[in-house]
């Protein structure tokens, strides 16, 4: 779910970008990085909570 609204707002910060809006361009990509800081931590919680089950 992380993964398409990051891409979705990539795409309209994109669209954003060329018709010459930065501050909607801006406030979009930082959007998108934030749902993909979110997805990358949430793999990381998963790998190491598989990595902990397999040590026990």
């Amino acid at each position: 779910m992380c993964l398409i609204i990051s891409i979705v707002l990539f795409v309209l910060s994109y669209n954003f970008l060329i018709s010459n809006n930065l501050l909607l361009s801006l406030g979009s990509l930082f959007a998108s990085l934030f749902f993909i800081y979110l997805m990358i931590k949430n793999i990381k919680y998963v790998k190491n909570l598989k990595q902990q089950k397999k040590e026990i």
